[in-house]
C-alpha cells in the first residue's frame, strides 16, 4: 500500500477501505477488495502470457466490471491500456492497433452484436505470432484457463504511461494521446476537489468508458475518492433513470446529448433522481441550465479540458454562483496554466479573444511521429489547444469556439459557437451547429444545421425571428436546414465532424 496520495490508479485501489462498492452495473457489483484481488489474479496471468512491463494491452469491451477489472489489471502487470472504441470498424481498429502497437486485446467474441473476433481478423490483428486475442465472456469470474501461481508483479510508476487514447478534430485521423499515470492522478483529484467527492458518492457516467471522460477522468476521480463508478452498458432513456434512480446516484457525468436523452424519455416524471448533487457538463448556457433546472443537479460544475490535458483544465467549483457555472468554464485547475494568445504567440490581457494555450498536466507530445506535433507545441512547454477563448478580470474562463472553425461572412468574423448558443436555447431545438460554406462570390455563406426537439412548422423562420430579436443581424444564417440526429455526421471519435456537415451542406445548395 503507498503512503499520501495515490500516484497511479494501482495505489487508489489499494488505498481504498476493501469493502466499500467500487463499481456497479449492468455486468453486477465489485468492492475495492474484489477488485485488488480479481486484477492481481489476472495481472498474473498476463505475465505468464509473456506479457513485458511498457507492452500495450487494447480493451474492447462495454462499460461494467470486466473493462475496470481488465485496466487495473494491465497497469498491475506494468502494462498500457489502449481503449478501443466499440463503434469502430476493421479499418478503424487497424490504424489504432497500428498506431499504437498492442500486443494484446482483451475482448468479448461478440460486443454489441457484433462478431469482435472476425472484425480484428479483418483489420489484420494479431499481426505478428506474439500477439493474441484473449476472450473475456460477460458473466465469467476471469478469462483464465487455471489459477496462475503467484508471480512478482512490477506495477505502475508515476511517469509510466498509462493510457494511450485516441482523439481527433473534425477532419483528423485519431492521434495517439500518452497519459501518465501521476499526472492523471494528480489532475483527477482536483476535479474532485472543485466536485467536494467524498467516499460515500455514487458517480453515474454517461458515455462510453473508451471515451477520455471515462477512462482518463470519471474513473481515476472515483478510484481516487473511494467513490463508487456507476456504468450502464449502453444508454437508454428510461432505463438509466430507474438504474439512478435505483442507485441513488449522487454525481453525474454527462453532456448536453445525454442530458436531452434522460429528459426526452418517457417515464422521466416517474423517477426520483433527486440523489443528484453535483457533476460536470458543458458546454452551451442552455445546455448547462437544463442539468440544473430540469435534472435538478443544483450543483453541477461547468468545464472545459481536453485528451491532450488530463481530462479537465479549467472547473467551476460546486460552490460558485448559479450565473459563474452556466455562463463560464470557471478558473484554470492549479495542476496547469492557461494563457490566451494571439496569433504570434503574445498573451493577451483579460477580456481579450484569442487561443487557448495550456502547460502543466499536459502532454508533452504525440506517440510516435514527430509531425504529429506540428503547430501543436510552443517552446516552454506550452500547448496549442485550437480553442478560442477569453478569461474575465476573475481569471473565468469563456471558451468561443474553435480556431480554424470562426467565418468570416461580409468581412466579419463569427464565432460559430455563439450562434449554435442562439438556436439551442429556442425550445424546439435539441442540437444545432454552424458552419461556413463558400459562396457565389468567394466569399462565406453561414448555414446552421439543426435537430428538433419535437414536431415544429416553419421552425427554420421561427429561428431566424427568434436570433434576429438576441442578436445582431449578421448572426442570422443564411440557411437553416432541419436534419435528423442519425444524419449528424461524427468523427471515428464520435465527436460532430463540422468538415463532414460543411461537405454535406454545401451539396444541398447545388
Amino acid at each position: 500500500m503507498a503512503d499520501g496520495p495515490a500516484r497511479t490508479l494501482v495505489d487508489a485501489v489499494d488505498l481504498a477501505p476493501p469493502g466499500a462498492e467500487a463499481v456497479v452495473g449492468d455486468e453486477g457489483r465489485v468492492t475495492y477488495g474484489a477488485l485488488r484481488d480479481r486484477s492481481t489474479r489476472l495481472a498474473a496471468d498476463l505475465v505468464r502470457r509473456g506479457l513485458r512491463p511498457g507492452d500495450r494491452l487494447a480493451v474492447l469491451l462495454p462499460n461494467g466490471v470486466r473493462w475496470v477489472v481488465t485496466a487495473l489489471a494491465a497497469h498491475r502487470a506494468g502494462l498500457t491500456v489502449v481503449p478501443l472504441n466499440t463503434w469502430y470498424r476493421a479499418a478503424e481498429l487497424g490504424h489504432v492497433l497500428a498506431e499504437a502497437d498492442v500486443a494484446l486485446v482483451v475482448t468479448d467474441r461478440a460486443v454489441f452484436g457484433r462478431d469482435t473476433v472476425a472484425e480484428l481478423e479483418s483489420a489484420g490483428f494479431p499481426r505478428r505470432p506474439s500477439d493474441g486475442v484473449l476472450l473475456w465472456g460477460e458473466g465469467d469470474d476471469l478469462p483464465l484457463a487455471a489459477d496462475p501461481p503467484p508471480v512478482e508483479l512490477p506495477g505502475p510508476g508515476p511517469t509510466d504511461v498509462a493510457l494511450i487514447l485516441f482523439t481527433s478534430g473534425s477532419t483528423a485521423r485519431p492521434k495517439p494521446v500518452p497519459l501518465e499515470h501521476g499526472k492523471l492522478m494528480a489532475n483527477t483529484r482536483e476535479i474532485a476537489r472543485r466536485l467536494h467527492l467524498r467516499p460515500d458518492d455514487r458517480i453515474w457516467l454517461g458515455a462510453p468508458m473508451f471515451f477520455g471522460y471515462g477512462c482518463s477522468n470519471a474513473l481515476p476521480v472515483a478510484v481516487g475518492a473511494g467513490a463508487t463508478l456507476c456504468l450502464e452498458s449502453r444508454l437508454d432513456g428510461d432505463r438509466s433513470l430507474a438504474f439512478i434512480a435505483r442507485e441513488r446516484c449522487t454525481v453525474y457525468y454527462g453532456f448536453g446529448a445525454t442530458t436531452r436523452l434522460l429528459l426526452a424519455a418517457p417515464t422521466f416524471a416517474d423517477h426520483d433522481i433527486s440523489s443528484l448533487r453535483t457533476g460536470t457538463t458543458g458546454f452551451s448556457a442552455e445546455e448547462k441550465r437544463l442539468v440544473v433546472d430540469e435534472l435538478g443537479v443544483e450543483r453541477v460544475c461547468s468545464v472545459y479540458g481536453l485528451s491532450e490535458a488530463y481530462g479537465h483544465s479549467a472547473m467551476s467549483d460546486a460552490d460558485d454562483d448559479r450565473e459563474v457555472r452556466l455562463h463560464t468554464s470557471g478558473t484554470v485547475l492549479p495542476t496547469q496554466e492557461l494563457r490566451i494568445c494571439d496569433p504570434d504567440g503574445a498573451v493577451l490581457p483579460a477580456g481579450g479573444t484569442g487561443e487557448i494555450e495550456l502547460r502543466g498536466c499536459v502532454i508533452d507530445s504525440y506517440l510516435g511521429r514527430a509531425d504529429l506535433d506540428e503547430g501543436t507545441f510552443r517552446p516552454g512547454g506550452w500547448m496549442r489547444t485550437g480553442d478560442l477563448g477569453e478569461l474575465d478580470e476573475h481569471g473565468r474562463l469563456r471558451v468561443v469556439g474553435r480556431r480554424k472553425e470562426m467565418l468570416k461572412v461580409k468581412g466579419i468574423n463569427i464565432a460559430p459557437v455563439e450562434v449554435e448558443d442562439l438556436l439551442i436555447a429556442h425550445p424546439a431545438v435539441a442540437e444545432a451547429y454552424v458552419v461556413g460554406v463558400p459562396g457565389e462570390d468567394g466569399d462565406e455563406t453561414m448555414v446552421a444545421a439543426v435537430v428538433a426537439s419535437r414536431p415544429a412548422t416553419d421552425l427554420p423562420d421561427a429561428l431566424v425571428a427568434w436570433i434576429r430579436e438576441r442578436a445582431a443581424s449578421y448572426k442570422v444564417p443564411s440557411r437553416i436546414e432541419l436534419l435528423a440526429t442519425g444524419e449528424i455526421p461524427l468523427t471515428a471519435t464520435g465527436k460532430v465532424s463540422k468538415q463532414l456537415l460543411r461537405d454535406e451542406l454545401a451539396r444541398r445548395t447545388r
